[in-house]
């Protein structure tokens, strides 16, 4: 998806939930060029005050705390991962020569690590999306499952 579609989904989702703009939602991409598309559409569409773009590694997304030192924890959490993208080969045919399961193996321990952040980060009770472009199950059922042990 184009970088923003999701945080302005979420957004919206947000607004609809609480009839307000109350709330606030930070977007985080560890690809520079992303947050500087990202910013301004933001800035441009969604028009609320409690949003942030960061730029950094969502495997080691900081730990907020509170005024009185508590660590602040997130109601709602999109993990858009990075992935293989096999899911949207059939739109890029020309990336079926880039394609390689190794490649996908690869992205496995960094999915990993990034969902098993976003959980930490979640509220109990909270709501998190684990999201990717791939139907390759090493990236998503196997991510979850692994994740999910660390858990229990």
């Amino acid at each position: 998806a184009a970088p923003g579609s999701k945080t302005l989904e979420c957004l919206e989702l947000m607004r609809e939930e609480s009839n307000s703009d109350a709330g606030v939602v930070i977007a985080n991409d560890a690809d520079a060029e992303r947050c500087f598309e990202l910013l301004p559409l933001i800035t441009r569409k969604a028009r609320h005050a409690g949003t942030a773009v960061l730029l950094g590694s969502a495997a080691k997304f900081p730990a907020q705390f509170d005024g009185a030192g508590a660590q602040v924890l997130f109601d709602r959490i999109v993990c858009d991962v990075p992935c293989s993208g096999d899911g949207t080969l059939r739109r890029r045919p020309e990336e079926w020569k880039a394609w390689s399961p190794e490649f996908a193996q690869a992205l496995h321990t960094k999915q990993l690590q990034i969902l098993v952040r976003g959980l930490c980060l979640l509220k109990p009770g909270g709501r998190l999306v684990y999201s990717t472009c791939s139907f390759n199950p090493v990236e998503n059922e196997a991510v979850v499952c692994a994740a999910l042990a660390r858990f229990q």
